[in-house]
């Protein structure tokens, strides 16, 4: 996370930058199954260049805005490993965007919902805890 400006990080926190990349989990899903590189290529670049595209918000005062706010503070020394819960989630993710992976490829598409909802899930409940972190800290 040390490779996003100060500046990035600022833009990232509107919540359109937020919402809007969660609807990669579901177009990344399509690329996957259908096999399609261009899809998936696309929603690599959408991921990619997505903390860039928005202003900054005007009002912070929102869940997904807090999520950013704590995951930056969060991660502000770069990424370690720590004995905490967002460290889990964030480690029990992997292995389960692996399934992800594999079912969408292998066009598996019960377990691909599946393991979608419970990659974003997952996800969901780090961003809860870096909601709790930024409100706690009072950052803004």
């Amino acid at each position: 996370m040390a490779i996003l400006s100060d500046k990035v990080w600022d833009r990232h926190t509107n919540p359109w930058s937020g919402w809007s990349r969660v609807l990669s989990m579901p177009m990344l899903a399509v690329g996957l199954y259908l096999h399609s590189y261009w899809i998936i290529g696309i929603t690599l670049v959408w991921l990619v260049v997505n903390p860039v595209l928005f202003p900054r918000p005007k009002n912070v005062d929102n869940w997904m805005s807090k999520g950013v706010i704590g995951e930056r503070f969060y991660f502000k020394d770069g990424k370690k490993l720590r004995r905490d819960l967002p460290t889990l989630l964030n480690l029990a993710n992997i292995p389960l965007f692996g399934l992800f992976i594999y079912f969408g490829w292998q066009q598996e598409l019960i377990p691909l919902v599946l393991s979608s909802l419970l990659v974003m899930v997952v996800k969901f409940w780090f961003i809860d805890r870096m909601v709790r972190l930024a409100e706690a800290s009072n950052l803004r």
